[in-house]
C-alpha cells in the first residue's frame, strides 16, 4: 500500500468532524459556566482579598492572564447568571455560549428572561448582539419619552374646601417628586422628639413638614436654593499610560488635579 492510498484511508468524514467539533464547542460552553459559577461564589466570598488585589478582576488578570477589561465583564457575567436561572441553565448545558450570555445579561430581566432566551437559542451571536442594541436603543428612548411626558404635564393646582382649608393636588415630574419628598423626610427626621402618643398621623405630620418648608423658604429666600460647592478632579493620562492598561500599577504619566466651584 502506498503513501497516498494511505492517507485517503485515515480521512475522517466531514460529518463526524462537525460532530465532534459541535459537541466540543457545547462541553466548552457548560466548562465555561462553571468556571463563572465559581468566579462568583469567590468573589461573593472575597477570596481574592489578600490585603493588595484591588478587585476579583485583577486577581483574574494576574492569575489567568485574562484582560482586566475582559475580567471585568467575565466577573459581571458571572455575578449576573445567578440572578437569570433559565439562561445560567441553558449555558450550563452547552447550549449557550459566552459570548451570547454576555450580551444578553446586558438587557435580560426576570421578565423578559423567556423570551430573550429563546431568541438566543435559535440565533447566531450577531443577533443576538443586534438585538440587545436595538433593546437597549428603545429603552433609551422611551425613557426620554417618559421624562418629556412628565415635563410635558407638570402642575400645581389649589383651591379652598368649604372650612376655608387649602387643598392641593399636583403632578411632578420623578426627579422633583423625589426632592420634595426627600425634603419633606429631612423635616420629620428633624421633628422626631415627641413621644409616639402626642404624634399626630403620618397625613398631619407631612401636612405640617411642608408648612415648615414653605417657612423657611420666606425667612431666608433663595439662598436657601444656592447649590452647594460642586467637586471636580480632572485626572491627566498620557498615551503611553493608556496602551499599558495600568498594568504596571500606578503609572508616572498619571495625574491628578482637584477643583471646587460653586
Amino acid at each position: 500500500m502506498n503513501s497516498a492510498s494511505a492517507n485517503v484511508e485515515t480521512v475522517r468524514p466531514l460529518r463526524e468532524l462537525e460532530a465532534e467539533i459541535t459537541e466540543l464547542c457545547g462541553h466548552l460552553n457548560a466548562a465555561q459556566h462553571r468556571w463563572l459559577v465559581l468566579i462568583a461564589e469567590f468573589d461573593r466570598r472575597n477570596g481574592w482579598s489578600d490585603g493588595a488585589t484591588q478587585s476579583c478582576a485583577h486577581w483574574l488578570n494576574w492569575q489567568c492572564g485574562i484582560d482586566l477589561g475582559a475580567a471585568r465583564e467575565k466577573v459581571r457575567v458571572a455575578h449576573a447568571i445567578t440572578k437569570l436561572p433559565r439562561i445560567s441553565q441553558a449555558m450550563a448545558h452547552g447550549q449557550l455560549s459566552y459570548s451570547k450570555v454576555r450580551a444578553l445579561t446586558r438587557i435580560t430581566g426576570p421578565n423578559t428572561e423567556p423570551y430573550l432566551l429563546d431568541i438566543a437559542l435559535h440565533g447566531t451571536a450577531a443577533h443576538v448582539e443586534k438585538l440587545v442594541r436595538q433593546f437597549r436603543q428603545v429603552g433609551e428612548a422611551a425613557a426620554l419619552s417618559r421624562e418629556a411626558r412628565q415635563q410635558a404635564t407638570r402642575k400645581l393646582t389649589y383651591f379652598y374646601g368649604e372650612d376655608g382649608s387649602l387643598i392641593l393636588k399636583g403632578r411632578l415630574p420623578a426627579e422633583i417628586g423625589a426632592q420634595l419628598v426627600k425634603a419633606l423626610d429631612a423635616v420629620l427626621e428633624a421633628n422626631t422628639g415627641d413621644s409616639d402618643d402626642e404624634r399626630p398621623s403620618w397625613g398631619a405630620r407631612r401636612a405640617d413638614a411642608l408648612g415648615q418648608i414653605a417657612e423657611s423658604f420666606l425667612k431666608h429666600g433663595l439662598e436657601v436654593l444656592a447649590p452647594a460647592e460642586r467637586q471636580q478632579i480632572i485626572v491627566h493620562v498620557d498615551e503611553q499610560t493608556l496602551l499599558d492598561g495600568g498594568r504596571n500599577g500606578a503609572a508616572p504619566g498619571l495625574r491628578c488635579q482637584h477643583r471646587t466651584y460653586s
